[in-house]
């Protein structure tokens, strides 16, 4: 007779293997499991790192391809320190002219193109305003005479010359600088061709606004070709930058 705990030897072992075996089939079924589902995380985590990066890679793509095409004409306009002015006919005349030297750049990536240029000078003291017209290129003076022309700018293309401004036609101030020394106030603006009927690719600028001072007029320096320098207080160049 075997003892208390078991029916016979060979049962109990016939038992005992049973569970060990099913044991080791229940302990390498979660090992697999466990295997598998460690794989499929991996791979969800490198299948969501693809998408990201190829997501990525096309924004960069479109936004590459936006600032080298698609990006409309961005015109600023830079004007140095100093300017030039002179009133070669008399004091009574309305015709006197303001020299700039003018650098315009396209910061965008279609071209821009400019019409023409007006200019505002408003005499604060007397409250009055006096606009002018890009005219001619070059210096007061410059033979033979140079008259303005649109220009037109490619993508992150600039232009520099100097620009003439004379009154525009019918103007009746006689002129807007005083005798005396004093500072006036000025305003550029660019007028640029309609290039595309979509407003998102309409060039974009914005008037240049800037003061500039200049001595008492001595009517000696406008003989010939003379001219009286006009300046910044700062002394630092001016920029309608968008």
């Amino acid at each position: 007779m075997a003892g208390d705990g078991c029916w016979g030897t060979s049962f109990c072992w016939g038992i005992f293997e049973v569970v060990w075996k099913g044991g080791r089939r229940t302990a390498h079924r979660a090992q697999e499991d466990s295997l598998e589902q460690a794989t499929r995380g991996r791979l969800s985590d490198g299948g969501l790192w693809a998408t990201l990066i190829s997501a990525f890679a096309l924004a960069f793509s479109g936004y590459s391809f936006y600032e080298s095409v698609l990006r409309s004409p961005e015109l600023s306009v830079y004007v140095p320190p100093r300017i030039e002015y002179t009133d070669p006919d008399s004091p009574d005349s309305p015709f006197e002219v303001f020299v700039l030297p003018l650098t315009v750049l396209n910061d965008g990536a279609r071209t821009g193109t400019v019409l023409s240029i007006d200019l505002e000078v408003t005499n604060p003291r007397r409250n009055e305003v006096k606009r002018f017209y890009a005219a001619r290129t070059g210096t007061w003076g410059t033979q033979p005479f140079q008259p303005f022309a649109p220009v037109s700018l490619e993508g992150k293309g600039s232009s520099s010359q100097a620009l003439q401004f004379f009154p525009r036609s019918g103007e009746r101030v006689a002129r807007i600088l005083d005798l005396e020394a004093g500072t006036y106030s000025f305003r550029l603006v660019l007028n640029t061709a309609t290039t595309s009927s979509y407003r998102f690719l309409e060039p974009k600028t914005n008037p240049l606004e800037f003061e500039m001072q200049i001595d008492q007029l001595d009517y000696r320096n406008f003989s010939g070709a003379g001219t009286m320098a006009m300046w910044a207080a700062d002394y630092r160049p001016i920029s309608s930058g968008n």
